[in-house]
């Protein structure tokens, strides 16, 4: 049986912030998003636990800023990232066509989030984070692990490969990781090489 897919759906190429859509509610969109963030003065947070899809709302939301006109600086920082990333001469750039977005922003420390409050406010940049708790800023959007979005993404990520990934495993895998949707693509990754395996196995001894 030749190979009908080029890597594992459940790697992490496939499941990054970017790679899979952001699934939005009924009756909610990018555009009406980014226009409660104009309301806002182009400030707001966007909260939720680990694995929820807030990085990957980050990522959709991110055409829809482009094309309003809104200069990006998209900053990830990693744990233990007390100090904003940022040389002094690429901080004072940022201007009030500029917008900051920081994801894991409750990595920076307490007088490294005040410095930043007080250059936005003098320069007048946008400043958008992604975090597990809320800030002092407008809350843009809260996510949640859902399970009916986990099994549509499993569906996606299944689509043109021979495996099938039974909906009542989904569901087991994500209360096994606490609703986290990313944990929960990742536990999949074994199962799927070994459904496939098992496929290519079956098929060569026909």
């Amino acid at each position: 049986m030749p190979h009908i897919y080029a890597e594992n759906p459940f790697c992490s190429r496939r499941i990054k912030p970017g790679a899979i859509p952001f699934f939005f509610p009924e009756g909610l969109n990018e555009e009406i998003l980014v226009e409660r963030l104009r309301e806002n003065e182009w400030y707001g947070q966007i909260i939720g636990p680990h694995g929820s899809g807030k990085s990957t709302l980050l990522a959709a939301l991110l055409p829809a800023l482009e094309n309003e006109g809104r200069h990006l600086l998209h900053l990830e920082l990693q744990d233990g990232t007390r100090h904003l990333p940022l040389t002094p001469e690429q901080l004072e750039k940022l201007d009030k066509n500029s917008l900051l977005a920081i994801d894991g922003y409750e990595q920076l420390s307490y007088w490294s989030r005040r410095r930043l409050k007080n250059k936005s406010k003098i320069q007048g940049f946008g400043t958008l984070i992604i975090a597990h708790a809320p800030f002092d800023l407008p809350i843009l959007f809260r996510t949640h692990g859902n399970l009916e979005v986990a099994q549509q993404i499993v569906k996606d990520l299944l689509l043109g490969t021979p495996v099938h990934i039974s909906e009542s495993l989904v569901e087991e895998r994500f209360y096994e990781q606490k609703g986290n949707v990313r944990e929960m693509l990742f536990s999949l990754y074994d199962d799927y090489e070994m459904e496939y395996r098992r496929i290519v196995s079956h098929n060569s001894e026909k």
